[in-house]
């Protein structure tokens, strides 16, 4: 199935109501979250942005249908700069289960994005994300405190919030 990204990524209600019936069928077939993954790749921003929202709803409620995609994330997602696909981006990470080599790629990744501090919402995703990595992994936790605390030193008052929250909850690891 192909996406008419053009008049998905207008504002009007027609799109919206595509959107909606793309979310609903991705979300009980894998295949279409191949052509949304696509279009988080599009070269025009409006596409990317909507794209990578629409999956990060799909996969909030269907996570396993990101594993085919995981060198995708790896190799591709990684290199997105724009802030806002970033933003949605930088959740997916957290919702894989990675092997051993892709876990290291994935916790120095979210580790730069955490350090860059370019997007409150990009960071604190990213943050969330590594929290989760460390959950599965106990060798990710010396790595993620020491992001926590450069973040609580070096941070904006809500990204060292959220640092500081967690470091305080670090009982919990």
């Amino acid at each position: 199935m192909l996406i008419p990204w053009e008049i998905v990524a207008e504002d009007s209600e027609e799109a919206r109501n595509l959107v909606e019936k793309l979310l609903e069928v991705a979300a009980s077939d894998p295949l279409i979250l191949s052509e949304i993954m696509r279009g988080v790749l599009h070269e025009d921003p409006c596409i990317k942005m909507q794209a990578a929202s629409m999956v990060e709803k799909v996969t909030r409620v269907r996570p396993l249908f990101l594993t085919p995609y995981r060198r995708v994330l790896l190799n591709e997602f990684s290199k997105i700069n724009q802030p806002g696909v970033r933003r949605q981006v930088a959740v997916l990470y957290g919702r894989i289960m990675w092997d051993e080599w892709e876990m290291k790629q994935v916790v120095v990744l979210l580790s730069q994005w955490i350090e860059t501090q370019e997007d409150e919402d990009s960071v604190k995703n990213s943050i969330e994300s590594l929290h989760k990595l460390t959950m599965q992994k106990e060798w990710i936790l010396p790595k993620f405190r020491e992001c926590l605390v450069k973040t609580t030193e070096h941070g904006n008052p809500g990204i060292s919030s959220l640092a500081n929250e967690i470091l305080h909850r670090s009982s919990d690891f």
